[in-house]
């Protein structure tokens, strides 16, 4: 009888154990599912030109808040053009990655052979009003490689003008990193030719725009110089040039074929951290590397 008691008090405790078991939940191992949304409209251009057979366009959505770094992609969609504009496009994007607060930009560029054809300029809000979104592309000139590399100082510098254009065609920046006003730009190139200091050089020869008070300041590599400047897009003319009258022993040209070339710039186009100043023709005249200090 004893043993019968406890074999069957044994039995109820084990059911107990395992019936407790059952109950308990083993821990989720799901992800967060993405929350799926849709970004419609559309890319136009107003040249009078079709695109070559094989012409890509590129929609990438970003997140710009922060200047000072490369912008983060969020999502992007790459189609084939087989018609002419405008171009429709339904790019996905995941809606948890959009957070308040933060600013974002809906960009669009087309590639043939890795080489950029066009590309948008200005910044657009898809959030702002998402059911009219309509996208302008301008055209860059002779095709861009889509990473470029800037050559250092001392090397070659065939490739450091960072936008070759023809005449009539836009000038745009690409992915810049740097801001025109507000930058201390060091002068690297002169039409093509490499700036370096002399021995009796105090300082390095430079520019830098206020953009509140739209004016100029610089250093050509003797003389220190003021001006103005207007800007409207990627258009930019410096006015009222005015330097120092300081002689300097030894002093190289290179000041003044640099407000020679101030006084001819049309355009201005920003490469990551590289400033190129063109002509009035879309000519690269001089090109500026931007410089930060501790």
């Amino acid at each position: 009888m004893n043993n019968r008691l406890r074999n069957l008090c044994l039995s109820f405790f084990v059911s107990f154990l395992l019936g407790g078991c059952d109950s308990i939940q083993a821990p989720s191992n799901k992800t967060p599912q993405a929350n799926i949304q849709i970004v419609k409209g559309k890319v136009y251009y107003l040249e009078r030109k079709l695109l070559p057979p094989g012409a890509s366009l590129e929609i990438t959505l970003e997140d710009v808040s922060k200047m000072d770094i490369a912008s983060t992609k969020i999502a992007s969609i790459t189609q084939k053009i087989s018609s002419t504009p405008p171009y429709t496009f339904n790019l996905e994007y995941d809606a948890s990655l959009i957070k308040p607060n933060m600013r974002y930009n809906l960009r669009a560029k087309v590639i043939l052979a890795e080489k950029l054809l066009m590309t948008s300029t200005e910044h657009l809000n898809p959030f702002k009003d998402p059911t009219n979104i309509n996208i302008k592309l301008s055209s860059v000139g002779r095709s861009l490689p889509l990473n470029p590399v800037t050559k250092s100082v001392g090397k070659s510098v065939d490739n450091l003008s960072l936008i070759h254009v023809d005449s009539g065609l836009a000038v745009v920046s690409v992915n810049p990193l740097s801001k025109l006003s507000n930058t201390y730009w060091k002068l690297m190139t002169l039409n093509n030719e490499v700036v370096t200091m002399t021995k009796q050089q105090k300082r390095e020869a430079f520019i830098q725009l206020n953009d509140e008070l739209k004016s100029v300041k610089g250093f050509g590599s003797c003389n220190q110089f003021q001006g103005g400047f207007k800007l409207n897009g990627n258009t930019l003319n410096f006015t009222a040039i005015s330097s120092t009258k300081m002689a300097c022993l030894n002093s190289s040209n290179v000041e003044t074929k640099f407000l020679n070339v101030l006084a001819l710039t049309g355009y201005y186009s920003i490469h990551e951290h590289d400033l190129t100043l063109l002509n009035n023709a879309k000519k690269p005249i001089a090109t500026f590397q931007a410089q930060y200090f501790n």
